[in-house]
């Protein structure tokens, strides 16, 4: 990872950024739109988590520009309140919401599309996820939250089974699907 720090923040960009970068490169026409609309929305949802953080006074130790978009890292040994995490936690679908409304405005429904969707994907209840890790923060060590997420791993597979049925096989939604199962089934 190549890095530099300023005033205690370390601002990095990690080698699957640049392999991204490079991928773009060579994929040609909607493809390279798609993800780069793609990667810009992740970096707006982190931006707005950073904007979050900024205006609570929770300073953050790193931003790496990484193969999913941005990751920010807090300061550690900083603490802050429940309702501030919480705050921060949903700054970044709702920046996505922001820029979904002004795209839409603008006449530029497919990048809405985009952030709406980040932003609905990063509010699902599961760990890695914005709302997984607000529901921890509303129902600390509690059954209520494995029951929130096993309910949604479930509603989140019959979607992907109804979408199967109706639009055929769609590999990205199945790998994905699996993937956060795998990952809800571990944690």
């Amino acid at each position: 990872m190549y890095s530099i720090k300023v005033k205690g923040v370390t601002f990095g960009v990690s080698f699957s950024f640049l392999a991204l970068v490079g991928f773009l490169s060579f994929s040609a026409g909607d493809m390279r739109a798609q993800l780069l609309m793609c990667i810009c929305c992740c970096m707006f949802h982190e931006l707005g988590h950073f904007a979050a953080m900024l205006l609570l006074g929770v300073k953050a130790k790193a931003l790496i520009l990484y193969g999913g978009g941005m990751l920010i890292r807090r300061q550690k040994g900083i603490d802050s309140s429940n309702s501030a995490d919480i705050l921060i936690l949903l700054a970044g679908p709702f920046a996505n919401i922001l820029l979904a409304v002004l795209l839409s405005a603008l006449g530029l429904r497919n990048g809405a599309g985009y952030n709406l969707f980040c932003a609905i994907f990063n509010l699902l209840p599961f760990t890695y996820f914005d709302g997984g890790r607000i529901v921890s923060l509303l129902f600390p060590s509690s059954t209520a939250v494995e029951h929130i997420r096993n309910i949604f791993i479930i509603i989140l597979g019959c979607l992907v089974f109804l979408i199967t049925l109706l639009f055929g096989l769609n590999v990205s939604l199945l790998i994905t699907f699996v993937y956060i199962s795998v990952c809800e089934i571990l944690s």
